[in-house]
């Protein structure tokens, strides 16, 4: 049996152990049901402790005290010359599904004058340290893209970042890259997760709005860099003030981490839309609700609200919010062994 049947029969079967009773699901439904690269069936979603009006928030953490690298599996780098000229030709910025098949969706983009600002994650301490570079194989062609992590071992990131078509392969995420210097080390993937609604869909019919995933490392650097929070809320979420910091590729030089600040302009039950500039590479970038005294969500540390994925119509860039339903399968993955 090949492994798009394997994934089938696994939601198919977790679907059935629900209905009997076996399994929980979540409020909204079979859209947000897991599957995983190791085609094993779907692991069980936590209950949700969100009650109707109020806000839920997941602690993050910030850890220090060891060797930079000690707890990598590959220890830090730094490239140079030509090694790092083949490291940026090999890894080019992912571009998204939508804006490759030419819908009205189109590749993030800089929304009038460009007030990026560039980050040095690991000069800058937490929680810029808890963001990285994401390097893959999707097929026979290679990508990068940015995740946080959530947890000692797990990293959050956009769908298709760990599936687009097929299950990426050779995944690595690099802590607090900064073009070409590695100072955290680097880790491998166990497991890749994504829901039902991005996987078996063809990129229509608003999947789009399911574009978010998890990659369960083989090691534990988040004890090293920290990790961040997040938090999910049914209250709109305009005018809340955010940063937005990713692996921008049409910046210099490359696989640098660029910053951009500003607030929600938009706020949807799946989405959240922005004035905040970005460019292909930035998928899977956290949106972090910025620090300005109280936080909303009264989350320790530094809480996402949502996963940068794309731009669209209306001079907006978009991400895939943190609702109820991310925030318990966010929750499941990095619980999961």
């Amino acid at each position: 049996m090949d492994r798009a049947r394997v994934f089938k029969a696994a939601w198919r079967l977790g679907c059935a152990v629900a209905a009997l009773g076996g399994g929980v699901v979540h409020a909204q439904g079979g859209d947000h049901v897991t599957l995983t690269s190791d085609g094993s069936a779907p692991i069980a979603p936590v209950a949700s402790a969100l009650a109707a009006g109020a806000g839920e928030a997941f602690a993050g953490a910030l850890r220090a005290g060891m060797a930079p690298d000690a707890a990598a599996e590959r220890p830090a780098m730094k490239l140079g010359g030509a090694e790092l000229e083949a490291f940026n030709r090999r890894y080019p910025p992912k571009v998204p599904p939508y804006a490759r098949r030419g819908t009205d969706v189109r590749p993030e983009s800089v929304v009038g004058a460009d007030r990026r600002f560039r980050v040095y994650p690991r000069e800058s301490g937490f929680p810029y340290r808890a963001i990285g570079l994401l390097t893959y194989t999707q097929g026979s062609s290679s990508y990068s893209c940015t995740g946080f992590l959530i947890s000692k071992d797990t990293v959050a990131t956009a769908g298709h970042c760990v599936y687009d078509g097929d299950w990426s392969t050779h995944v690595r995420f690099y802590p607090a890259y900064n073009a070409g210097a590695a100072p955290f080390g680097s880790c491998g993937a166990r497991r890749l997760f994504a829901v039902a609604r991005w996987v078996q869909s063809s990129f229509d019919n608003g999947s789009e709005d399911f574009d978010y995933g998890a990659v369960k490392l083989n090691c534990e650097i988040g004890r090293t860099t920290g990790w961040l929070g997040y938090y999910a809320t049914p209250d709109s979420l305009v005018g809340l003030p955010v940063l937005l910091m990713g692996y921008a590729g049409d910046k210099s030089p490359p696989k640098s981490l660029w910053g951009a600040s500003g607030g929600i302009a938009i706020s949807e039950p799946r989405k959240l839309r922005y004035q905040l500039d970005t460019a292909s590479g930035e998928s899977g970038s956290p949106v972090i609700e910025a620090d300005r005294g109280a936080s909303r969500a009264k989350c320790f540390g530094t809480c996402a609200v949502g996963i940068h994925t794309y731009a669209a119509e209306g001079g907006n860039n978009s991400a895939t919010r943190i609702n109820r339903a991310v925030a318990d399968n966010l929750t499941t993955w990095k619980n999961a062994p």
